[in-house]
């Protein structure tokens, strides 16, 4: 019965969480708008992952490991930038919208979804793909004998990589919770964007009877998720070093290349289209009205000139995003070395890395606010008004589980003969780390600084809450810009953006490709 407890635990906050909202009318409407909203965002994304992760992993499409490239690379791009990018083309002041004089095609909860959906597209892709690469061949080659390949694939392939779809859809329920940058944009009131405007005005007081039960909500959604991953852990599965079994398309391999193609059209060529687009506009106004023409010196300046003219916010982004990374780098390198030699650092470890996983920004800036707004002490609070501690703090706090989730398998994979043959030399647990662990898995590192900075520099929901004044990130700025509608300069840095954090997948990608290959080597 042990291993229900959290189950329960989850039902009894639901219940909670529905009970108390059915009392409070402002609560129901938060929770109903949030529902709604991951649901919605659940029905896009996961139907088109799933799809796209069976194509790419399972069969033999053409251009697929061009398109494991472009959905990798889509990991990195913030959604501020992916918003900033659907804004220009389908929302109130976009293009489309203008040239045509109809309603925009991206407003309210479905404009928010699709946001969200698109984000998350890559990360429900990668997770079913990996899942379905994971199913054993000889478990599909022995019902092939009994039954036909339709059948094999929804009895066995589906069924087994069901796991990860429930999980990647729990994660994308639990960012979609959180996140206030479409929501906000959009019109949408959830409760992040209850905390969010509570804190910006200072209603928070007022507005707190109306939160729990969605902070109640999200934390059942976590809890699940990580019964699920520790369940999934300890399956008791027979591995196999045989690589997984492809399912030839035949005569439908072309058809099923143009659905990829036009599926990946969709989510990453429109965007883009948008954005060059909107950069290249001019409005001329004339005896008969405003003429709208485009172009492509403008669209290329907008973009060149984009670095230059917004490098107060990118040289603020980049120093807090590198405080950050080599903080959580850091701290997640101590805590993974830790969590493999004592049970009780590997529990500690796994206590850490779900808050920040689950928590929405504005709740982690809320608390940072309460640490450090102290008038009594006169010290911390010169450091939250007049540093970076605040800010430096929340990102940190942001980037440390996607740090830890890189370094924790690295480092667990170090071959357990060379700490052997060190501890028998005198070498003592830091001196191993650092002259055996370290030389090995300097990659893993690397890889998670990566990550770290990625995440921190595209953070707004926590940040924009706690930075001090005339401190503006890149995030904070193009925030800004899409309200007040000044779309050219939203699209130049957008497009500067997307290439700076292209060049970070870029980066991550090749540190991945040789963690693995020295990885290997080191185990052969």
């Amino acid at each position: 019965m042990k291993r229900y407890w959290a189950w329960l635990a989850g039902l009894a906050a639901v219940a909670a969480a529905l009970l108390a909202a059915a009392a409070d009318p402002r609560a129901a409407s938060l929770l109903r708008n949030t529902g709604m909203l991951v649901l919605c965002t659940l029905a896009i994304c996961l139907p088109a992952g799933a799809f796209l992760a069976w194509l790419i992993a399972r069969t033999d499409v053409a251009g697929r490991n061009a398109a494991l490239l472009l959905l990798i690379a889509g990991l990195f791009v913030p959604l501020f930038v992916q918003a900033g990018a659907w804004q220009t083309g389908f929302g109130l002041l976009g293009w489309h919208t203008q040239l045509g004089q109809s309603p925009p095609w991206l407003r309210g909860l479905g404009g928010a979804a699709w946001v969200h959906a698109m984000a998350s597209l890559p990360w429900v892709v990668l997770a079913i793909g990996l899942g379905f690469r994971l199913v054993e061949p000889e478990l599909e080659e022995q019902a092939l004998l009994d039954a036909s390949p339709p059948k094999v694939f929804f009895h066995i392939t589906a069924r087994s990589a069901a796991g990860a779809a429930l999980l990647v859809g729990l994660w994308v329920a639990v960012y979609t919770a959180g996140e206030i940058t479409a929501t906000d944009l959009f019109q949408v009131r959830t409760y992040a964007e209850e905390v969010y405007t509570a804190l910006t005005v200072g209603s928070l007081e007022e507005s707190a009877a109306s939160l729990w039960p969605g902070i109640a909500l999200v934390a059942c959604l976590a809890l699940g998720g990580l019964v699920l991953a520790v369940r999934l852990g300890t399956i008791d599965r027979p591995s196999s070093l045989r690589p997984c079994r492809g399912f030839p398309l035949g005569p439908a391999r072309w058809p099923a290349t143009a659905v990829l193609a036009l599926i990946l059209l969709v989510w990453a060529g429109l965007p883009v289209a948008n954005l060059v687009y909107q950069a290249g506009v001019e409005v001329t106004l004339t005896p008969t009205g405003r003429i709208r023409s485009w172009s492509l010196a403008k669209a290329a300046a907008m973009v060149l000139q984009s670095p230059w003219r917004f490098r107060r916010e990118f040289g603020w982004s980049l120093l807090l995003g590198g405080l950050a990374a080599t903080t959580t780098a850091a701290l997640a390198a101590g805590l993974a070395w830790c969590g493999r030699r004592h049970l009780g650092c590997r529990a500690l470890s796994l206590v850490i890395v779900v808050p920040p996983l689950v928590l929405p920004g504005p709740l982690v800036a809320l608390a940072t606010m309460q640490v450090l707004n102290r008038p009594g002490w006169p010290w911390l609070d010169w450091l939250y008004d007049q540093s970076v501690l605040a800010p430096w703090l929340v990102l940190s706090f942001r980037a440390l589980a996607p740090a830890m989730l890189v370094l924790w398998h690295a480092l667990a994979t170090v071959p357990q003969v060379l700490l052997d043959a060190a501890a028998v030399d005198g070498a003592g647990p830091w001196r191993r780390f650092f002259c055996v662990v370290l030389p090995i898995r300097w990659p893993a590192l690397l890889l998670a600084w990566l990550v770290a900075l990625a995440v921190a520099m595209a953070d707004l929901a926590a940040s924009i809450l706690v930075v001090p004044p005339g401190v503006t990130t890149l995030s904070i700025r193009v925030f800004g810009l899409l309200h007040y509608g000044v779309y050219d300069q939203v699209a130049g840095i957008c497009l500067a953006l997307a290439g700076w954090f292209g060049l970070l997948g870029a980066a991550a990608a090749w540190t991945a490709t040789l963690l693995d290959r020295r990885s290997k080597a080191f185990n052969t």
